[in-house]
C-alpha cells in the first residue's frame, strides 16, 4: 500500500452559474413579483448579478501558516493512541481505524501542500525498522510498502524495531550504533518465544548508540528492568560520550561475568 492514493478533483465539486441567463424571463419574474406586493424583485442589471459580485472564497492555503500546519498533522500524523508499528492488526482488511486517520492524499493536491506536509508525514510519525537489516528497510506500518526513496529515508527519525532476544540477530554492535545514534526516536520492543527464555544479550548490542533524543525500551525485559532503564538514558547521552557501564547485583543470572 502507498502513502499517496489519487485525490479528486475539486472542480468538479464547483458550480459555476450559467452565462446565458434569459432576462426577459427575469424581468417576467419581477413583474409577477410586483403586483404580489414581493419587495424584493431580482435585479436585471448585468453588472449586479450575484455572480459578480467580489467575494473571498475561503481556503486552506488561505489561513495563517500555523494553523495551517495543525491541520495538516491531522490528516499526515497517527494520534497518539494510533496500535504500536509491530502490531500484526495491520494485515485485517480493512484497515483499522486509526489507519483511515492518515490520509497522505492531500500532498497531492498542489505544490505548497506538498512541500509543507511532506516532513510532517515522514518526520513525525514513528516507522518500523527492519528486524535485521534495521534502518535500512523501514516502513510506516506493516500494511504499507518500504520507504525506499533514499531523499525521503534521511527525513525520517523515528524507528520502532523489534528485538527478538532469543535468537541471533541480524546486525552487530557496529551496525546499530551507526544506523541508530542521533535519532529523535527510538523504541526498541524486545520479545522472545518463552517468558524470561533469554537475557539481554541482543540489547546489549544497543549499548554504543548515543544522541538519541528519546528511547524507549519496552516488551518481554522481566528480569532486568533496571539494565533497561540504563540502557534508555545511555543512548540519550550526547554522542561520543562515554558511559559507566551497567553493574548487576551479586549473583544476578543475567550478569555475564557470573
Amino acid at each position: 500500500m502507498e502513502l499517496v492514493h489519487h485525490v479528486l478533483d475539486e472542480s468538479e465539486l464547483c458550480f459555476t452559474p450559467s452565462s446565458n441567463t434569459n432576462y426577459s424571463e427575469v424581468e417576467r419574474d419581477n413583474r409577477n413579483s410586483s403586483e404580489k406586493g414581493d419587495n424584493f424583485p431580482i435585479s436585471t442589471a448585468p453588472g449586479t448579478h450575484p455572480s459578480d459580485t467580489p467575494t473571498t472564497v475561503p481556503s486552506l492555503l488561505s489561513l495563517p501558516v500555523e494553523i495551517r500546519l495543525e491541520i495538516l498533522k491531522h490528516l499526515l500524523v497517527l494520534p497518539p493512541d494510533a496500535p504500536s508499528p509491530s502490531e500484526n492488526a495491520y494485515y485485517h482488511s480493512p484497515p483499522p481505524p486509526a489507519l483511515c486517520l492518515l490520509h497522505p492524499a492531500i500532498l497531492r493536491c498542489n505544490q505548497q501542500l506538498y512541500y509543507e506536509g511532506l516532513p510532517l508525514l515522514y518526520r513525525l510519525n514513528i516507522f518500523l525498522a527492519h528486524n535485521s537489516l534495521l534502518t535500512s528497510l523501514r516502513r510506516l506500518r506493516r500494511a504499507y510498502d518500504p520507504v525506499v526513496s533514499e531523499r525521503l529515508s534521511r527525513l525520517i527519525t523515528r524507528f520502532h524495531l523489534c528485538v527478538r532476544l532469543d535468537a541471533e540477530p541480524g546486525y552487530d554492535r557496529a551496525k546499530a550504533t551507526a544506523q541508530l545514534s542521533g535519532k529523535e526516536e527510538v523504541v526498541l520492543e524486545a520479545w522472545q518465544a518463552m517468558w524470561r527464555g533469554s537475557g539481554p544479550d541482543v540489547l546489549r548490542l544497543f549499548e554504543g548508540v548515543r544522541g538519541v533524543r528519546r528511547a524507549r525500551i519496552m516488551g518481554s525485559i522481566g528480569g532486568f528492568e533496571d539494565y533497561a532503564k540504563w540502557l534508555e538514558k545511555a543512548m540519550m547521552r550526547e554522542v561520543g560520550a562515554k558511559v559507566e557501564p551497567f553493574y548487576w547485583s551479586a549473583g544476578s543470572e543475567f550478569d555475564p561475568s557470573w
